[in-house]
């Protein structure tokens, strides 16, 4: 559903937005600078962002 899809992705934009101002930066750049600087911390947010991102797609987008 076309409609319903963008008001969610609407949402989720204002979430990560409140989150990254929270944080004082954005999370892609702390995943890029991290593992650039090959910090530990920069790994483990990236595996725990794609851990958390791929079974919620999978979830979200299920084909019928």
């Amino acid at each position: 559903n076309p409609p319903l899809r963008y008001i969610t992705v609407f949402f989720a934009g204002l979430l990560v937005l409140f989150g990254a101002r929270l944080a004082g930066g954005c999370t892609s750049g702390h995943m890029m600078s991290g593992m650039m600087q090959t910090s530990l911390s920069g790994y483990l947010f990236a595996f725990g962002a794609f851990a958390a991102a791929v079974p919620v797609a999978i979830l979200i987008y299920k084909r019928h």
